[in-house]
């Protein structure tokens, strides 16, 4: 079921699956990135979905005008209240996956990442999907 649409994002509930889907297709991760992931967890929060299938892998450049890593916007819209665990799978190109794991931190997670989110990069839809139906 598509949710939301547009010529760079589409955001889709996989009720087989009971997984949302956010692709993301512009060129950069800018402004309209956050507003249609905070959308996304919206939807998740009201459908009472707890996995994500982030697919940034039409994303151009692996390394955006922003240097923070891409967990760092995601975590910024988590819900403050929610005590349900989440799966998110990143799905990134080879470059965007290189240059993730080039800026990785292990003080990074504890900053950022809460107790209730499990975040994993892949660059294989496969095995995105399959870590997420394992979830």
């Amino acid at each position: 079921m598509i949710l939301y649409q547009t010529p760079t994002v589409s955001l889709a509930y996989h009720a087989a699956t009971a997984t949302m889907q956010l692709q993301y297709a512009a060129s950069s991760l800018a402004e309209t990135f956050e507003k249609v992931y905070q959308l996304a967890l919206e939807a998740m929060h009201n459908l009472g979905v707890d996995k994500l299938l982030l697919d940034l892998k039409r994303n151009a450049p692996p390394t955006d005008d922003d240097e923070e890593f891409l967990l760092a916007p995601i975590m910024r819209h988590l819900p403050a209240h929610s005590s349900r665990q989440l799966f998110i799978a990143a799905l990134l190109s080879e470059g965007q996956y290189q240059h993730q794991m080039g800026c990785y931190s292990p003080s990074f997670d504890r900053a950022f990442a809460p107790q209730q989110v499990e975040f994993n990069y892949f660059t294989s839809r496969r095995e995105a999907t399959d870590w997420l139906s394992d979830n």
